[in-house]
């Protein structure tokens, strides 16, 4: 609950602030999910230091997260594979989630933090034949709307 008011507090301040925000994609890659800046995204960050994938709605339960420190920012560079452990030293105020297996037809967000004012976003639902579809977010403002349940 923390990180969804966390995100929504930075998304808000993109309005006024440096703060930036970019689109994601999830894609299949060699049979890997793997996460990408939307090539429609007006940001183009290259790294990530901190992730996280949830369950839309209800409960929202976290299936992976991780977090490095600000000095290891660009250790991680996108595309990031689902489940692959981030480089660099270890966030110690936030709760690590190891990848949990996904499941077909359940909506999930992802997000991301690059740098300390970077913020991505996406939605994606895997079918139960493995395709990946990336969803728009409920309005047509994705950044506005990050961490809506």
């Amino acid at each position: 609950m923390f990180r969804q008011i966390a995100i929504s507090v930075s998304f808000a301040a993109l309005l006024g602030g440096c703060s930036y925000g970019y689109d994601l994609t999830a894609v299949v890659q060699n049979g890997q999910l793997m996460f990408v800046v939307s090539p429609t995204s007006s940001q183009k960050p290259e790294c990530l230091r901190d992730i996280e994938v949830a369950e839309e709605g209800g409960q929202r339960n976290t299936l992976w997260s991780e977090s490095v420190s600000y000095d290891d920012y660009c250790a991680n560079k996108f595309p990031i594979s689902y489940g692959k452990s981030l480089e660099g030293q270890r966030q110690q105020d936030r709760k690590e989630v190891q990848a949990m297996p996904l499941r077909p037809g359940v909506i999930y967000n992802v997000s991301t933090t690059t740098d300390a004012t970077g913020y991505g976003g996406g939605r994606f639902l895997i079918h139960a034949d493995g395709h990946v579809e990336n969803l728009p977010w409920p309005s047509t403002n994705a950044h506005e709307n990050a961490a809506a349940p």
